[in-house]
């Protein structure tokens, strides 16, 4: 799921009267400035006269590369800051992503149109992105596993949005040589749902819509918290379970994990949430039956449809209660027209959608207007 890139954009990047570098001023005080990160502990952002400065300290786990971009208005002088920092001139008016995730940040922002390629088109969900691509707007750049690197470097795009995860990366460092900057989003570290949210700040700043970041993501974070309070006035937690089995192994949210802090900002029982893990539990079938066979809910278990999948894949699913009594909801209830799944591309950057599915599935008195969006009941 990466890019690559072009050594011609160092001339639309740079620009050959703009060379001029410039010894760093005074940092201005980032305690006064308007731009702040409250919930995301994946970047940070500090502001110098003429230029921001932009750090992913860690981009995947286990990482020990440190990705740092100063972000220089077009026209502007270039500062003296060290090869380790990428400059990035902005407004940036082309790029190209590689998850599905980013895509979201793009339209919320406004800024779809400088959307010029992706790879794995076949993922994607969103109709407005989908519309772009098939008018010719985003150029299908091959596979995750096999970038179309001549056709990247037509396109020409100022910027590549990538992720990593562990050496993956070393495949794209290439691209980089080339001239081509490439972004690391590492939202997807997050351990929490406005954690992860918050990163259309990241995005709003490549794109000088600080302001329209900030503000989409007040809306997000007073709508979450406001359904938070709502849940918590439930007079029950109905216990939930989640994942499934892939082999010998069952894979479930850690209680740390977003997936938990749903539950219980839902006002539900997760009954994994004492574990300490924020990524995913492996565990044995019998011990997730020990522990949940008589759990309220479960919700969430990869791609299946039915309840008959369900039990055609594996009879012992159907030896748990919430099974029995149909209690059995999945996030793949918008769909695009190849596969693409919307919880998957906008989950991320709308938690509260996310949360007020979870409070109607577990308290549906609480939320009598709302329909589901991302979940759906399996029967």
């Amino acid at each position: 799921m990466y890019k690559k890139y072009i050594w011609l954009i160092i001339l639309v990047l740079f620009g050959c009267k703009n060379n001029k570098k410039v010894a760093p001023t005074i940092l201005e005080d980032s305690l006064n400035s308007p731009y702040k990160i409250a919930y995301a502990k994946g970047f940070t952002v500090e502001h110098f006269k003429g230029y921001k400065l932009v750090t992913i300290p860690q981009a995947w786990q286990g990482s020990k590369e440190k990705f740092t971009y100063a972000l220089v208005k077009k026209g502007a002088k270039i500062p003296v800051l060290g090869d380790a920092v990428q400059i990035i001139r902005i407004p940036i008016k082309s790029i190209v992503c590689t998850s599905t995730s980013h895509l979201p940040l793009l339209e919320y922002l406004g800024e779809l149109d400088k959307l010029v390629g992706f790879p794995h088109t076949k993922y994607i969900s969103s109709p407005a992105v989908s519309t772009r691509l098939a008018k010719g707007k985003i150029k299908e750049l091959g596979t995750e596993s096999g970038l179309n690197i001549e056709m990247l470097m037509a396109l020409s795009p100022e910027v590549v949005m990538d992720f990593g995860y562990g050496n993956e990366y070393d495949k794209y460092k290439s691209i980089q040589k080339v001239g081509i900057p490439v972004i690391m989003n590492a939202d997807y570290m997050e351990e929490t749902p406005l954690g992860r949210a918050e990163w259309i700040k990241f995005a709003g700043l490549f794109f000088g819509k600080e302001k329209e970041a900030d503000s989409i993501f007040n809306m997000i974070k007073n709508k979450y918290n406001s359904l938070k309070k709502i849940a918590a006035n439930s007079d029950t937690k109905p216990t939930v379970y989640s994942g499934t089995m892939y082999g010998d192994v069952w894979y479930m949210p850690g209680g740390k994990n977003s997936g938990a802090i749903f539950v219980n900002d839902a006002g539900g029982e997760y009954l994994w949430k004492e574990d300490s893990v924020t990524g995913s539990l492996q565990l044995g079938f019998e011990s997730v039956y020990d522990h949940a066979r008589q759990a309220d809910f479960w919700i969430g278990m990869g791609s299946f449809n039915s309840l008959e999948e369900i039990e055609n894949t594996d009879e012992r699913y159907t030896s748990f209660d919430a099974f029995k009594n149909e209690n059995v909801y999945n996030y793949n209830a918008v769909m695009g027209k190849n596969g693409g799944n919307a919880f998957l591309e906008l989950g991320y950057l709308r938690p509260d959608y996310v949360l007020a599915d979870m409070i109607k599935i577990l308290h549906p008195a609480l939320l009598p207007a709302h329909k589901l969006y991302f979940y759906k009941k399996l029967n």
